[in-house]
């Protein structure tokens, strides 16, 4: 059996944070003589409520780690930049973490706000989130309210700042006891549970976890193979596949053409 150790967390390492902190400041450059005129909106990736009732410490999490972003962040700023905190990429009916970002920008440029600098808290890649929801969905929503400028602070990605801090957090757990991941969830575990064999299972278990990430999986593909069958890819600058968006290309027939192919060999 593989060895292996758990990392509960790492919200608030300070390699984190100041990572995050030089990328925000990047953006805020121009506005640092007139921080009242720009928001720091943070969206992080929302989880059903049920979650946070079971003993999920997320919620708390984020908080926490935008309060300490924040305090980086204005450190060496003549002026106090401000922030929101709200939660995207909600799947499914049941009730998610809120504020939704779409929602907060839409009250942000009602309120008359014309600059928003949008972080993607707890992404640290790119990946369609970040490169679609936000850059594209959110930016829409924000000009169509008002708000003429949306800049969004990348994604740490390889950043050294950030590799060196995940280089001291694995050295660090290698120090200490192994901790599996059911003796990681059992930290989080309000209230003991008995077995449980439904296939609809919601909250901080293991079998949860496994359940609703597949449903979740599911729900997102079905998404994009809808929205490919009704309106194509669109054309985008930058790498691509076949000269289209890489999540679109990914479903559509382009995307899957090398399975076409490998099925005709055997016909």
């Amino acid at each position: 059996v593989l060895d292996h150790t758990v990392i509960p967390d790492w919200f608030d390492h300070p390699g984190f944070v100041k990572a995050q902190a030089k990328f925000i400041n990047r953006e805020l450059a121009e506005f640092k003589n007139i921080p009242d005129e720009v928001k720091v909106l943070f969206s992080a990736h929302g989880v059903p409520e049920s979650y946070i009732k079971a003993g999920d410490p997320y919620k708390d999490q984020i908080e926490k780690c935008v309060e300490l972003i924040m305090l980086e962040v204005n450190k060496d700023h003549p002026g106090k930049f401000s922030s929101d905190l709200s939660f995207q990429s909600k799947v499914g009916p049941v009730k998610w973490l809120d504020p939704y970002t779409e929602v907060v920008l839409e009250e942000m440029g009602k309120g008359g706000l014309k600059n928003v600098v949008v972080v993607p808290l707890s992404f640290v890649q790119e990946h369609v989130e970040t490169l679609e929801e936000i850059d594209q969905e959110f930016k829409e929503v924000a000009e169509e309210h008002g708000i003429e400028k949306f800049k969004r602070v990348p994604a740490l990605n390889s950043d050294p700042d950030f590799i060196n801090c995940l280089a001291d957090i694995t050295v660090d757990a290698l120090t200490k006891p192994s901790l599996r991941v059911s003796e990681t969830l059992d930290l989080y575990q309000k209230v003991s549970q008995p077995p449980s064999y439904s296939p609809f299972e919601l909250g901080v278990t293991s079998k949860a976890e496994q359940i609703n990430g597949r449903i979740a999986m599911l729900a997102l593909a079905s998404l994009a193979v809808t929205q490919v069958i009704k309106s194509g890819c669109p054309d985008i600058a930058g790498p691509a596949i076949a000269g289209k968006e890489p999540f679109c290309a990914a479903f559509s027939a382009d995307g899957w053409q090398w399975i076409f192919n490998l099925l005709a060999i055997f016909n």
